[in-house]
């Protein structure tokens, strides 16, 4: 049943953060509590943004397959990685001041 957890990779943050994020939301959609899935919202964007800012790069040595995830900046990335920090910021801004 749990078997998705075992190609969950936890090296690679931005997997979490989406994971977290999504979380973050279904609670906050379930509980009626608009501000924190504003801050949810914003988690998923930073985390899909930094996703599309490390591409995966393979090189074939000696035979076998490495793989690394260089951050390449890409306009989409970064869009999103700013509308997540806007949402983030806005969220936490609502929550402090309600």
């Amino acid at each position: 049943m749990l078997d998705w957890l075992k190609n969950f990779d936890l090296r690679h943050w931005w997997n979490v953060a989406i994971a977290l994020g999504l979380a973050v939301v279904i609670t906050a959609i379930a509980a009626n509590d608009h501000i924190i899935a504003l801050v949810g919202f914003g988690i998923v964007a930073c985390g899909f943004g930094e996703r599309m800012n490390h591409r995966v790069e393979t090189e074939f040595v000696n035979n076998g397959a490495f793989a690394s995830y260089e951050r390449v900046n890409g306009t989409m990335g970064l869009v999103l990685d700013g509308l997540g920090v806007i949402l983030l910021a806005s969220g936490f801004f609502r929550f402090l001041s309600s």
